[in-house]
């Protein structure tokens, strides 16, 4: 092939009178980096130019069009190695141009040269001062290793004989997408955990964070990855989120992402947005790092036929069918830290009945309703080889109007950094009057081997993003421990003072012969006001325990409703306790009560001795 080399203007040194004599391909330095180039080894009547630019520099590839190298891959199927490229060429001028009806060729490092093909859907024209992308591809019959070194327009002007080639730009390559080997080296293209971020070679201004990583697990069994961008727009006008994905990366196992939601995502000017990601993994993955990639699509012409070997040794390509997807390409890396996945101790700490801090930009809460874990207890499941951790949040509503009432999800964090998903009561109000609050209460099933000493608690919107979760709070705190010793016992909004108590026994007639015990209490239940209950809260429950620990009967009475809890005297009675079963001593002891999805919770808070 011949090619027409345009002989560059002599440059004189300042370092003596010696002239310094070259000839280089000007179209080969980039318009904006002339400055940068510095000659090296001379190789015949060509010189070398070694172009110390950034990545995708513009190079003038006419005098109103520059070219930059977008997008570059190499992918292996059974047809043989795959090529895809792309190239944005941008218009300079305040007219319409032609986009130049150049072939465009890649280079191998063994002397193969490759034309590829253009997409069907390649634009034509470009609009003043438009960027324009022509994608292309060819499948080359080789299977070995392929090492691309540049890149080059050539026109080709097939109505002389023999036609003439000239070329008008070459390119330097210096990056390649490999599917075979997919990572990436290049530190100004590795992002930290936290670390701000912008789509490279996207016009785009939307800046994304990444804020948190969790491993969820479906009603199937399948584990899934969620990563949560935070994307914000800063520019001025309404922006469209790119449509990257997220894939995740463990040792050398590569597990394909997609985002939440495949419908278009637009932030307006100074708008903020999380945005989820979702990868499938293996049950214990730990994810290394994560790669996003973007997808360039390819439009075939039925029945065009890829370019083969031009000038080189290796095979013809393969025909390109009308069905060709598109090729993938890799842009950053973003390093998952040991921190993507927090921790009780990197939690913020929190004083149990203080405002709990969410996210401001969580879609679950009205701003004027306030949250805050009044109490959190470790409770008894006896015979069950668990514990059960209860909380019990207030929502109050600081507004003169009707909200509703924030159907948050929540997951406690283990010392160890197990998880453990809240279960909700089982039936809460539609809404929340003005000034006034609702308990709601959650409970957590951990080993028995928990102390609950350091904790994390998370709330999640569940709703938003449905069926996967987002982390909209988070803080670490202990469980209480309850003063048994003390007069006044805590229920939240409840407090219940036991004045005096006497224990009865009476006989049943019949046979077997059982006994019956009445309890009386003199009691003081001091209520918080404007707090509202319902017939979810817990119980107060009485238990007769005999000298052998034996349960020999219960009673539980509600707070509200019917047989409710008074101040005053109140009498509970024990009924049918045959009279083999008892070993004395006997003892009272007085406990919190919850339902929940793994059987009666239980919080010892008073023990009384006969």
């Amino acid at each position: 092939m011949r090619k027409n080399l345009t002989a560059a203007p002599k440059w004189k040194t300042t370092l003596g009178s010696t002239l310094l004599s070259m000839s280089l391909v000007i179209s080969a330095v980039p318009s904006l980096a002339l400055a940068d180039a510095v000659p090296v080894q001379e190789s015949g009547t060509q010189v070398q130019t070694q172009v110390l630019t950034p990545t995708a520099a513009a190079y003038p590839l006419t005098d109103s069009i520059q070219a930059s190298i977008k997008s570059l891959s190499i992918s292996k199927s059974a047809e043989g190695t795959r090529i895809g490229t792309v190239v944005r060429l941008h218009n300079n001028t305040t007219q319409m141009k032609r986009v130049p009806d150049y072939e465009i060729r890649v280079q191998a490092s063994d002397g193969s040269e490759y034309k590829v093909t253009p997409s069907a859907s390649n634009p034509k024209s470009m609009l003043a001062m438009e960027n324009v992308e022509l994608t292309g591809m060819v499948t080359v019959d080789r299977q070995d290793d392929i090492t691309l070194t540049g890149m080059s327009f050539v026109e080709v002007d097939e109505y002389v004989y023999p036609k003439q080639e000239t070329v008008r730009l070459s390119l330097p390559i210096t990056s390649v997408w490999n599917a075979a080997k997919p990572d990436i080296t290049d530190p100004a293209f590795i992002k930290a955990w936290g670390d701000t971020f912008m789509v490279p070679e996207s016009p785009s201004p939307i800046k994304f964070t990444t804020t948190s990583l969790t491993e969820q697990t479906d009603e199937k069994g399948v584990h899934t990855q969620v990563v949560t961008l935070l994307a914000e727009n800063p520019g001025t006008a309404s922006e469209t989120v790119s449509g990257f994905r997220l894939d995740g990366k463990a040792g050398d196992q590569i597990y394909a992402g997609k985002r939440a939601d495949a419908n278009p995502i637009v932030l307006a000017a100074g708008d903020r947005k999380y945005i989820q990601y979702l990868i499938p993994t293996d049950k214990g993955i730990k994810l290394q790092s994560l790669l996003m990639m973007t997808t360039e699509t390819f439009a075939a012409s039925t029945g065009t036929a890829g370019a083969g070997a031009v000038g080189g040794s290796a095979g013809t390509a393969a025909a390109t069918p009308s069905s060709t997807p598109g090729f993938d390409v890799g842009r950053l890396k973003i390093e998952v830290a040991a921190d993507a996945v927090a921790l009780p101790n990197t939690l913020p700490a929190y004083a149990i009945g203080t405002p709990i801090a969410f996210d401001p930009l969580n879609r679950l809460l009205d701003s004027s309703t306030q949250v805050s874990l009044m109490e959190l207890h470790m409770h008894e499941n006896t015979g069950s080889g668990f514990k059960s951790v209860v909380a019990k949040f207030r929502l109050q509503n600081k507004s003169d109007q009707t909200v509703t009432l924030p159907a948050f999800q929540t997951e406690l964090v283990g010392s160890d950094g197990s998880s453990y998903a809240g279960s909700r009561q089982t039936a809460t109000a539609a809404n929340l009057m003005p000034n006034l609050s609702y308990v709601v209460s959650y409970s957590f099933m951990v080993p028995a081997s928990e102390k609950g000493e350091q904790l994390g608690i998370k709330l999640l919107d569940n709703l938003t993003s449905a069926p996967y979760s987002t982390t909209i709070a988070g803080f670490q705190t202990a469980v209480q421990i309850d003063d048994v010793d003390s007069s006044v016992m805590a229920f939240y909004p409840f407090n219940v003072t036991l004045n005096d108590w006497t224990m009865s026994a009476y006989t049943n007639a019949g046979l077997p012969v059982t006994y019956s015990y009445k309890m009386k209490m003199n009691l003081t239940v001091d209520r918080v006001e404007d707090v509202v209950v319902d017939d979810n809260f817990p119980k107060f429950t009485i238990e007769l325990v005999d000298g052998l620990g034996r349960t020999l009967g219960s009673q539980s009475v509600p707070f509200t409703g019917t047989d409710m809890l008074i101040s005053g005297e109140q009498t509970i009675q024990i009924s049918n306790i045959k009279s083999e079963q008892q070993e004395y001593p006997l003892t009272i002891k007085l406990y919190e009560t919850i339902e929940t999805p793994n059987g009666v919770a239980k919080r010892l808070v008073k023990t009384l001795q006969q």
